[in-house]
């Protein structure tokens, strides 16, 4: 008995034990990739458009497999390998795949050559055709003594009049940027060595990537926000116009119509609301994951120019506000037609009352006038019987006279006659009475 009830909880034990090593291995399941400055980065993320995890995983494996380096292990999200002068890192997202590829030194000059250039050219076009997001980061050391910050070499770099950036990670980095796409389609970035160690440069890097990763992913909601609010600008009016007519028309064929339009328009309030619903929650997740990468690399104001962070903000918080009020009209607009059904409802069913009243007066009225007939029919039949009795009962005393014995049958059937008919109208009575009692 103590062994057979021991067993559930020997079974449990591995599971638990796998839970918790799990569990625990999250802390150290997305390590940050780091080289010592100067280095060139280049980081690329692709939606997945229908791919299962396992599909992108298995893609990366062959890769590996390729080049003899190790495999990512079954149901991992990230993996790190190395091929030749280029550190690979891989990631598996919600709903995207991400490579970042770091090569030492700089380019001559920074920018003409990037690092997935050091792939091999099946795997870089494969990449870059499968690209959503696009960066390409150079880490730079060697700094004029008259631009140490590195301004007017990132203004020439980024080939853009306006960049933004400033301090980052205790004034130990600049960061530059002019969030304009290059003819291939990327973000170029400039990170200026103001001393940086090599642990907080891969920190720098991993939360610039971040921001530049989760910003796109939350932007690809201001789309749906924009079809939602065009569809609700249409569906309101109709909404208005239906409970106009109903308000000012209260016919059987006004109530109708209206039932069939806030019907259609409650569908379509559904649809919005549920095909939207992810993306919308989704934004939000992607856009705190923003703005807690903006406060982390604590960014400072350099001179007069506007900070990276706030740019980048500048046009995200809108776009996340923008989805925020789509999505609230969508269930306000819910909740109206909501209202406006419930109230169409209670008029539906005061009406079914008034006239379920109406049978009931109408059955009432021909239930009295059924109860006059049968008391009528009831007075007819006491008579009808009183009569037919007393005519048997005239028949005998006739009889009787006939026989000589000597009695007047006209006499005696007058007497009768009340008797009888007294007789039958209590019984009449009695009878009625036993039939109401049972039906009651």
């Amino acid at each position: 008995m103590d062994k057979a009830s021991n067993t559930p909880a020997l079974d449990a034990a591995p599971a638990l034990r796998n839970e918790r090593i799990e569990l625990t291995n999250e802390w150290h399941a997305r390590p940050n990739i780091s080289l010592p400055a100067p280095f060139r980065c280049t980081h690329l993320v692709a939606l997945r458009n229908g791919r299962s995890p396992e599909q992108c995983r298995q893609a990366m494996a062959d890769f590996c497999s390729e080049h003899g380096q190790s495999q990512p292990a079954a149901g991992s999200r990230y993996h790190l390998v190395e091929v030749g002068s280029c550190l690979i890192k891989w990631e598996s997202h919600t709903e995207a795949t991400s490579h970042t590829v770091l090569v030492p030194g700089n380019g001559k000059p920074p920018f003409s050559e990037s690092a997935i250039d050091f792939l091999d050219q099946e795997k870089r076009n494969s990449l870059i055709d499968d690209m959503f997001v696009g960066v390409q980061v150079e880490v730079l050391t060697a700094v004029e003594h008259e631009d140490p910050q590195g301004y007017e070499l990132a203004q020439s770099l980024l080939g853009a009049s306006a960049i933004y950036g400033g301090w980052m990670a205790g004034r130990s980095a600049a960061v530059w940027s002019s969030f304009r796409l290059d003819a291939r389609g990327f973000v170029r970035v400039v990170i200026v060595d103001q001393g940086i160690n090599e642990e907080r440069l891969a920190r720098l890097l991993q939360r610039l990537l971040d921001m530049e990763t989760y910003r796109m992913l939350a932007m690809k909601a201001l789309p749906s926000a924009r079809r939602v609010m065009g569809a609700l600008q249409e569906l309101e009016p109709q909404l208005d116009a239906a409970m106009r007519s109903l308000a000012t028309h209260n016919d059987e064929g006004a109530k109708e119509q209206a039932l069939r339009q806030i019907t259609g328009i409650a569908a379509r309030v559904e649809q919005l609301a549920s095909s939207h619903a992810s993306r919308f929650a989704g934004a939000r997740a992607y856009a705190s994951i923003v703005e807690r990468r903006a406060d982390e690399v604590t960014e400072e104001a350099l001179g007069n120019h506007q900070r990276y962070t706030s740019f980048l903000l500048r046009a995200l918080q809108p776009a996340m506000r923008t989805c925020d009020a789509a999505e609230r009209r969508t269930h306000e607009l819910a909740e109206r037609v909501a209202r406006a059904a419930n109230l169409l409802r209670t008029m539906v069913d005061m009406e079914q009352t008034r006239q379920s009243h109406g049978i009931l007066e109408s059955m009432a009225e021909r239930a009295k006038l059924q109860l006059r007939l049968q008391q009528a029919v009831e007075g007819f039949s006491i008579f009808a019987i009183s009569y037919y009795a007393v005519g048997m009962i005239k028949y005998m005393f006739d009889a009787a006279g006939v026989a000589g014995l000597g009695v007047s049958s006209t006499l005696l059937t007058g007497i009768a006659a009340p008797l009888v008919f007294a007789l039958v109208w209590f019984s009449v009575r009695a009878v009625r009475r036993r039939l109401v009692d049972r039906g009651e």
